[in-house]
């Protein structure tokens, strides 16, 4: 049995690298699909003399959240990024005739070479990856989609090729992506480049971190791990220590974005998982602890890296939530004032210091910092005095 050919997609959004998707093809279930598709992913077949078919700088035009991504109109979202009102009527594919590629007397490349339907299977998963036909049947040419969600109304109207084996994420934020209410993106979603692919070329991720450091295997979105069960409040808080704690080893290297990505994955699976305190006490508390410590380490790491607005922002998460430590608080206000003072908000930090000493009144490091504070801000009144009589002052 030969094995499946696997073919990846590097995308960006607005310019920005986001990461590689690769999928597994069908090649036995639909052969004449996979071919078109692999073909264009390789640049490996030219119409009209110099012309190359490929899905290389091909934008997305239609995206419906809990539904479908859709790409592949070669022939009107290739190029400049613009919405037209062609924009996912056209496509083309490696077996389109000359007849078909100059359609008559019309001088624009028109070019379909529909081809017939494989594999019209059921779509009970997400990350299939199918041809987007016409509105008929045996129309494909050129354009896919790849669900996000379970989505029965398609079954036995597409042809099935393929599947999302690496790069969920980046579906994801494909699928999270603002649009208008067509579905076509407000940015740029584009195929950078595209190929065959084996481990060696790498899984690049630009907007997470899947890096498996401290046994984090888990899938950035909670949703798409197929063996974690959301009823399972134990496992669910097991899997987000285990991403947080991965996040903590790689601050300990220094690697404070990838730490970061972790940090914010693990609260993604906090607030996913964490149960009502009626349902279960016991671990709606762990959650609400774990969700405490990962607030004060993405406040840490943002300082690190110098994201003020990003620390000032988790810091205050933590202090707007019931019940937290007086220790806790004291480490989010002082994070919080660190942030205020690189934004040079003197007044608010010195409110945070305060606030802070107030918790734990014997902290050194706190009072050093009120009263170099309490000077800055003297210095400052006392330099916008001289500026004014400078000015009010007799020539």
């Amino acid at each position: 049995m030969v094995s499946n050919p696997q073919i990846y997609l590097d995308i960006s959004i607005a310019g920005e690298k986001i990461g590689r998707i690769v999928c597994e093809l069908f090649a036995e279930k639909a052969p004449t699909t996979v071919k078109n598709f692999r073909s264009l992913c390789l640049e490996d077949h030219c119409i009209e003399e110099d012309k190359v078919l490929t899905y290389r700088g091909n934008y997305f035009h239609r995206i419906i959240k809990n539904f479908v991504v859709q790409c592949g109109d070669i022939i009107h979202c290739s190029g400049e990024f613009v919405k037209s009102d062609d924009a996912g009527k056209g496509g083309c594919s490696i077996f389109a005739t000359r007849e078909e590629i100059h359609n008559g007397n019309n001088s624009e490349l028109q070019c379909f070479g529909n081809f017939l339907d494989e594999n019209l299977g059921d779509f009970n998963a997400s990350f299939y990856l199918a041809m987007a036909n016409m509105g008929t049947p045996d129309s494909n040419s050129s354009q896919f989609f790849i669900t996000t969600a379970v989505s029965p109304h398609l079954n036995g109207k597409h042809s099935i090729f393929g599947r999302v084996t690496h790069g969920k994420s980046v579906v994801r934020s494909i699928e999270y992506s603002k649009v208008d209410s067509d579905g076509f993106p407000l940015e740029c979603i584009k195929i950078d480049q595209c190929g065959d692919w084996d481990i060696l070329k790498g899984l690049p991720l630009f907007n997470a971190s899947n890096d498996s450091i401290g046994g984090d295997t888990y899938e950035e979105y909670p949703d798409d791990n197929e063996d974690l069960d959301s009823e399972d409040f134990s496992a669910a808080y097991e899997a987000a220590n285990i991403i947080k704690e991965s996040g903590t080893l790689l601050y300990k290297k220094k690697d404070y974005k990838n730490a970061y990505f972790k940090y914010n994955k693990s609260l993604r699976y906090v607030n996913e998982f964490i149960p009502d305190i009626e349902v279960d006490a016991e671990n709606n508390r762990k959650f609400t602890h774990l969700k405490i410590k990962l607030y004060l380490n993405m406040s840490l790491v943002s300082l690190k890296m110098k994201r003020y607005d990003e620390a000032i922002k988790f810091s205050s998460f933590l202090l707007d939530m019931n019940e937290v430590p007086n220790i806790d608080q004291c480490k989010a206000l002082y994070r919080r004032g660190e942030a205020f003072v690189a934004k040079k908000h003197y007044e608010n930090a010195l409110q945070d210091y305060k606030s802070c000493q107030e918790i734990n009144p014997d902290d050194r490091a706190v009072m050093d910092k009120i009263l170099s504070l309490e000077k800055t801000l003297e210095d400052k009144k006392e330099k916008t005095k001289r500026n004014i009589a400078k000015f009010f002052s007799s020539s």
